[in-house]
């Protein structure tokens, strides 16, 4: 399941009514761990475009209900099961089920696995600040973006994709994943398994014959939508999961 989510009236409105901090993180992110009471989070990947962050969130815990004001974010489930909630309806969310969320939506996420689960967050733009959260069972509400609880690791710990435009495929959670530029359809028509792989978008678009944009960060799609006829790719860059 791939499903869009945008913001009703009652976000909007909650945004209206309610001020958030927005001061900038002015700590490095990019080798630590950021420790949250649901669990831990650590940026896995950074271009001008798109942060992927990820998450791992213990069993029966949950973030906040929160949004971000300005900023579009993208869920993918790599293990375990979760509830995607909003303030109007929730979803149960199995491995490769994503939610795309437009800008100002308020959503939570729970673990519903004992052994916990681990999903990978996309957001764009990079813009970790951008932060309102409304409710928190941690005591978190109108609070931003944790700062003084990083813990420093080493990178071999965790699998990270910095400063790289091209990978190697990377086993995550039993998941082959890997990044790659695709200037033009060329580069992903011999891509294994194309029917179990999903993509996401993390820089440039992609357009239809007639130049009109239907793909851009942080889209998630099956890898065979992009390998129609009459899509151009301006300066793509994708994550494949499988």
């Amino acid at each position: 399941m791939i499903k869009k989510i945008r913001p009703s009236e009652l976000d909007k409105n909650y945004i209206k009514f309610h001020k958030y901090p927005v001061k900038p993180v002015s700590t490095s992110l990019s080798d630590v761990v950021v420790m949250k009471p649901w669990g831990y989070e650590y940026l896995m990947f950074k271009n001008p475009e798109t942060e992927i962050w990820n998450l791992s969130i213990k069993y029966q815990r949950s973030t906040s209900m929160h949004c971000h004001p300005n900023k579009k974010t993208a869920l993918v489930v790599l293990s375990g099961r979760a509830l995607f909630s909003t303030l109007n309806e929730s979803w149960e969310l199995l491995p490769h089920d994503a939610m795309v969320i437009d800008s100002g939506t308020f959503h939570s996420t729970q673990s519903l696995s004992k052994e916990g689960l681990v999903l990978l967050e996309f957001e764009t733009p990079p813009m970790k600040h951008d932060l309102l959260r409304l409710e928190d069972k941690y005591g978190r509400a109108r609070t931003g973006y944790e700062e003084g609880t990083y813990e420093m690791i080493k990178n071999s710990k965790h699998t990270r994709f910095l400063r790289i435009k091209n990978s190697q495929t990377k086993n995550i959670c039993n998941n082959k994943i890997c990044i790659m530029e695709a200037k033009n359809k060329d580069g992903i028509l011999n891509y294994p398994q194309k029917n179990r792989t999903l993509a996401v978008i993390l820089s440039g678009i992609v357009k239809s014959k007639n130049e009109e944009p239907i793909y851009a960060p942080p889209h998630v799609l099956a890898l065979e939508e992009l390998q129609e006829a009459g899509h151009f790719f301006h300066d793509v860059s994708l994550m494949l999961i499988r």
